[in-house]
């Protein structure tokens, strides 16, 4: 296996994927890659892309102060503007996780602990009900500690601050890990209430794993949301925001 290189990872899942049918399907994934093709700064910027069947993961070789502003930018762009057009019975909605570190690449595939992580990061149950819980939302973004505390929170450009962000304990096998998550749009993300840091709190975490403290409230709102372009599809909205129903 040749000596690993150091690189930014990305990977993006589209919601509730599960529910759709074959046809409503090939319609999302045809909206996602036609976002994150169009999101790519410049061809030579990807490294590598691995197909996920309702997403995708990017191997980047930029550094991810550059990812966060100008590819997840545009990416959050490209499905606020399609949910725009398209309307709610069409939405489109995603998880984007971010992180960095060293990767190595052998004739199956890529693989690393670092990568491992921004898979586990973007499938974290709290993330996934974060996003379920802001139906007004288009996107979360995760990002882990390290890029939170090194990047992140110092505001080097106006597009990548700690705004919005609030922080969360991702369990493992390998140990416990703070991961970094904002909606935007939303002042702080709804996440579990007793395991969540506000960004602007004094026990956040800046430089590793932080305590956990007081997060927002922990109501729940229940979304199901489908994409399709000619497909016949919509958006539904449950639980007790509608009719105490889940």
């Amino acid at each position: 296996m040749p000596e690993p290189t150091h690189r930014s990872f990305v990977v993006v899942d589209a919601e509730n994927s599960e529910s759709l049918t074959n046809v409503q399907g090939e319609a999302m994934r045809a909206t996602l890659y036609r976002i994150i093709d169009g999101a790519l700064p410049h061809p030579e910027a990807l490294v590598a892309q691995e197909d996920r069947g309702d997403g995708a993961m990017l191997i980047l070789g930029i550094p991810v102060l550059d990812v966060l502003d100008r590819v997840v930018g545009a990416m959050l762009t490209g499905v606020r503007e399609h949910n725009s057009a398209a309307g709610p019975m069409n939405w489109l909605r995603v998880r984007i996780a971010v992180h960095e570190g060293y990767v190595g690449r052998d004739d199956k595939g890529w693989s690393s602990d670092a990568l491992t992580a921004t898979f586990r990061m973007n499938s974290e149950e709290v993330v996934k009900k974060a996003l379920e819980r802001a139906p007004r939302a288009d996107a979360v973004v995760v990002v882990s500690d390290p890029v939170f505390g090194g990047l992140v929170r110092h505001s080097y450009r106006d597009t990548v601050t700690p705004d919005e962000y609030g922080s969360v304990t991702m369990h493992s096998k390998t140990g416990d890990q703070r991961i970094w998550v904002r909606i935007p749009g939303y002042p702080q993300p709804p996440l579990p209430q007793s395991d969540s840091v506000p960004a602007g709190s004094a026990k956040a975490s800046t430089n590793g794993p932080g305590t956990p403290g007081a997060g927002p409230n922990d109501a729940t709102i229940h979304t199901k949301n489908f994409i399709g372009g000619n497909a016949v599809i919509g958006t539904q909205v449950g639980g007790d925001n509608i009719n105490g129903r889940s």
